[in-house]
């Protein structure tokens, strides 16, 4: 019983840990990504619509992001959206027709590009076209950075 509270503790502190950054997108084209959390500071970066980003901390209407490529900036919250979205971080990588390389490739998808994540069957993303969520087939999930 000690054992299992113990693992309830260690699972509790992990989930609170930058480690599991939620997941956004951002929500707009050409966002301004900024080295402070104000209007005032430095652009840094500019994302695309759909792009998505590992939020790490909050303050006050802004929020501390990290990319792909480990760029890092503040945003503010309006900016940002709760919808599910992976970059292709290799340069091609086979999109299949399912959760599985026995699967049939039905497209290719390279480096950079930007794909709403339309669901998950273990280490398988099934994505689609970030406007209107056409499916397109499914990827392994170490050859993305989102969710």
């Amino acid at each position: 019983m000690k054992h299992f509270f113990g693992s309830i503790v260690v699972c509790m502190a992990l989930t609170a840990s930058p480690l599991w950054a939620a997941t956004k997108s951002i929500a707009k084209e050409e966002v301004n990504v900024r080295s402070g959390p104000s209007l005032k500071h430095e652009i840094v970066l500019k994302a695309p619509l759909g792009y998505p980003v590992k939020v790490e901390k909050e303050q006050g209407e802004w929020i501390y992001v990290r990319d792909w490529v480990n760029n890092r900036g503040w945003v503010h919250k309006t900016l940002v959206s709760s919808i599910r979205t992976a970059v292709v971080t290799v340069k091609k990588a086979n999109v299949r027709s399912g959760p599985g390389t026995d699967k049939n490739v039905v497209a290719e998808a390279h480096e950079g590009e930007i794909y709403r994540i339309l669901e998950r069957n273990g280490r398988w993303i099934r994505i689609g076209y970030y406007h209107g969520s056409e499916p397109l087939g499914w990827i392994r999930d170490d050859m993305v950075f989102g969710e």
